[in-house]
């Protein structure tokens, strides 16, 4: 470990102070003697500033107090603000208080506290925090969410279940992380991605553009998607169900209980996908030749083998809220995916066979405490998960866009020269482990300095088999390991009556892959078959840091910059059977340097109206870039390969509007310039030209429009009546770059796509139904190299608690 990292780890050490402290603990209840359930409380005093909510028993703690003079504020949804001033000289003091029962006073709330979003918000990085609460009982993904997101486009290659990835402001593919609560999602399986989870299971998501906060302590180089699931605040069980076109069937449960004496906790989910994703696709690469020759016929066809199929259930129990943890769970997750495979790389290789099936177990354990020794907050994940998976490809029928196979003139089927649709008939088995544990340390120096130190440790070793393989290529054992190691170290700093917001950060990055891969070699005499070894380790180090300054309570400034490594992940150095994608064991780090301004404007009122707007300017240049291209003639298969050198300018704005609190409108827009920096040189060595094409199949311009309409009481006092609708602009982007062409589709084209529903949540909100209808104008919807999507379709979603 380096030097310096010593020193800091020390600090945490040696600076202790000691002085007297005690708890406050009570009830909190409304006039009308109903428990207030998460009412909202805050104690300040000299140097000290700490919140809670009140359980399901209205009982609330605040724990390791020094002795003085507070200031204690309760409220919440449904009460107006009471402030008490109280003495702590006692181990314990008592504070029972009754709350004034009136209306929604949501406003209220906010004097009291900024919420969760706007603090995140205002520690200094583009984020985007988008909370779920008010969508999750519509028919909708949460990749849909995302692509709404200013400066988000999601590149998905066709319905649900399929490939998926983020760009963010210009950075892609595996340069964005994604996390579930702070660990990375690779750990928890494929069908435990962003798109089977339903939205009802999360409570917000965040949304890292660029610089991405030391405590996601990951190679985040592109930036970050952070799932925040829902806690257990309650005792309750609720429930959902879904249909929709194309065969696509949806439900999920959530539950949780917490005994509020003893702090024991269990909590548990569980959803099931179904999608046959049986939908037209048309365009020139939809195409069918005659029996009898002839040129080949443009067809518009249904997908006719795609169908997808996931579970998964995860469960936690444990301990929640005690003396000795905040958090002590233990965990389980368990899934299941089986999906058939319709196409290659592109549309114009077609399968009708092909298909992979995964299973993934995983066991956790995690430890939070605030305050486990004086100022000093600790918190620790590890997880070991097996990924089991399994490709089907034996045989070797050619079928066409119609779902037949094909026939020659002598009436004869057609079928690959290999012997299997892919390549070579497979069985291929690979197993996955993977162990992955995150420590996190924040030592509170005084009130306005934190110190933290945050280490990941992820080991990664596949085993793969194949029985359909000649027992003398068996025979020559492969190995696949890998071992990543990232530990950042920062230092946040509030100044100036807490406006000013500073972090600095440091981070090492260590690397170390093994692999031994079977090679084949022909000859005259036939094929050689041998062992490649190759072991790679490197150790690199990147910093930056985050400020904000909040000019007043509606207007903050903010900034960042980091010099930022990304490691390739494993299936981009040893290569993944089932997503098509070959072995690149010599693939370098990528190494960017990432810069971004920004300005947030929110909560200007005037009279019933309210406008906020954000906008953030950034900066990408990037080395050695990692990126998925189509290989092969027939562009079947996927190879990561380095790009030299790639520099993006853009910004992204997003506007916020609403009336009344009934009627909302966001619209942002996003511009990201990427182009690939590549020089030629002459027989001397000398530079005789460069050139800067844009970046290959990567969209450079969107705008993403919503209103979403709410009105209460209709039709029943007490209901809940919300119309909502979404319009998406993507301009045209080049499949191949700007000077490659291709085959087929060298531009892909501008794409518009409008979606409308609505949702009513019964009295008691027990009981909610939506409607659905998605790409209203049945347009044609593209992605990843010409990949059609779904076109019109209609879904409805039926949401109820049972507790």
């Amino acid at each position: 470990m380096p030097s310096f990292f010593k020193t800091f780890i020390l600090l945490f050490i040696s600076y202790t102070t000691f002085g007297q402290e005690g708890d406050f603990y009570g009830k909190v209840k409304f006039n009308n003697n109903e428990i207030a359930v998460d009412a909202y409380i805050v104690i300040s005093g000299q140097d000290f500033f700490k919140e809670t909510t009140s359980d399901i028993n209205g009982d609330f703690y605040l724990r390791k107090v020094p002795f003085g003079d507070y200031t204690i504020h309760f409220t919440s949804l449904n009460s107006k603000i009471k402030k008490i001033n109280i003495t702590l000289n006692s181990p314990q003091k008592e504070v029972n208080v009754v709350l004034d029962y009136t209306a929604n006073q949501l406003d209220e709330v906010l004097i009291v506290s900024k919420t969760r979003k706007k603090k995140i918000e205002e520690k200094g990085f583009a984020v985007n925090v988008i909370e779920t609460k008010k969508v999750a009982v519509q028919s909708i993904q949460v990749n849909e969410l995302l692509d709404q997101s200013a400066g988000v486009r999601v590149r998905q290659s066709g319905g649900l279940g399929s490939h998926t990835h983020y760009n963010l402001n210009g950075m892609t593919g595996n340069s964005v992380k994604i996390f579930i609560d702070g660990v990375p999602i690779r750990n928890f399986g494929p069908s435990f991605s962003l798109n089977s989870i339903p939205p009802s299971l999360i409570k917000r998501i965040e949304v890292y553009k660029g610089v991405v906060p030391p405590h996601l302590s990951d190679d985040a180089m592109g930036g970050a998607i952070n799932i925040v699931l829902n806690g257990v605040t309650k005792n309750e069980l609720r429930a959902s169900v879904s249909a929709g076109s194309f065969g696509t069937y949806r439900s999920d449960v959530i539950g949780g209980y917490r005994n509020n004496k003893n702090g024991f906790t269990a909590r548990g989910s569980a959803f099931v996908n179904y999608a046959d994703n049986d939908y037209k696709v048309w365009g020139d690469q939809v195409r069918v030749t005659p029996v009898y020759k002839g040129p080949s016929v443009l067809i518009k066809a249904k997908r006719f083998h795609d169908r997808y199929r996931s579970q998964g259930g995860k469960a936690e129990i444990g301990y929640t809220n005690v003396d000795w943890a905040d958090k002590f769970l233990f965990g389980a997750l368990l899934s299941n995916m089986d999906k058939q495979i319709q196409t290659g790389a592109t549309m114009e290789i077609v399968y009708g066979n092909r298909f992979t099936e995964q299973h993934t177990n995983m066991y956790s354990l995690e430890y939070a405490k605030k305050d486990v020794f004086k100022n000093l907050d600790i918190s620790a994940f590890a997880s070991l998960s097996t990924l089991n998976r399994k490709v089907i490809d034996t045989i070797a029928t050619q079928f066409n866009w119609l779902g037949t196979p094909i026939v020659n003139d002598k009436n004869q089927i057609t079928e690959w020269t290999e012997g299997a649709e892919a390549s070579k008939p497979t069985l291929q088995k690979d197993i996955d482990q993977t162990f992955n544990s995150r420590v996190n340390l924040a030592y509170k120096i005084k009130e306005n300095n934190t110190l933290q130190l945050n280490n990941l440790l992820n080991t990664f070793n596949r085993d793969s088999n194949d029985p359909i393989l000649p027992a003398a290529e068996s025979a020559l054992k492969e190995e696949r390991k890998y071992t990543k190691n990232i530990t950042a170290l920062s230092f946040e700093n509030l100044s100036f009556e807490k406006k000013l917001r500073t972090t600095a950060f440091a981070k090492s990055y260590f690397m170390d892959r093994t692999s031994k891969i079977r090679t084949r070699t022909s000859n005259t005499s036939g094929a050689t078959i041998e062992i490649e070894e190759n072991n790679i380790k490197s150790n690199n180090f990147g910093y930056g840091g985050a400020i904000s300054y909040t000019i007043s309570p509606k207007l903050t400034v903010f900034g960042s910059a980091e010099k930022a490594i990304r490691l390739p992940n494993e299936d981009e150095v040893f290569g993944n059977a089932a997503a098509g994608e070959y072995a690149a064991l010599n693939l370098k780090p990528e190494h960017s340097n990432n810069y971004n301004l920004g300005v947030s404007v929110t909560n200007i009122t005037y009279k019933k109206h309210t406008v906020g707007v954000t906008s953030n300017l950034f900066i990408r240049d990037t080395k050695d870039l990692i990126m998925k291209f189509p290989v092969g003639n027939d562009e079947e298969f996927f190879e990561s390969t380095n790009i030299g050198k790639v520099q993006t300018r853009g910004f992204d704005f997003e506007l916020n509007y609403n009336y009344n609190k009934a009627l909302f409108f966001n619209g942002n827009t996003s511009f990201f310039n990427a182009r690939e920096y590549t020089t030629t040189f002459n027989t001397d060595g000398k530079a005789i030209l460069e050139s800067y094409d844009r970046l290959k199949n990567t969209p450079y311009f969107t705008m993403n429009y919503n209103v979403r309409f709410i009105k209460k009481d209709l039709i029943q006092k007490g209901s809940n009546f919300s119309l909502i609708t979404n319009f998406l602009y993507v301009h045209d982007f080049l499949r191949h770059g700007t000077k490659l062409g291709g085959a087929n589709k060298t531009t892909i084209p501008t794409q518009k796509s409008l979606n409308a529903g609505f949702a009513y949540t019964f009295p008691k909100n027990k009981v909610t139904l939506s409607f659905d209808v998605k790409n209203i104008f049945d347009n044609q919807l593209f992605d990843n190299y010409a990949l059609q999507k779904p076109g019109r379709g209609f879904y409805t979603k039926l949401t109820f608690s049972i507790l």
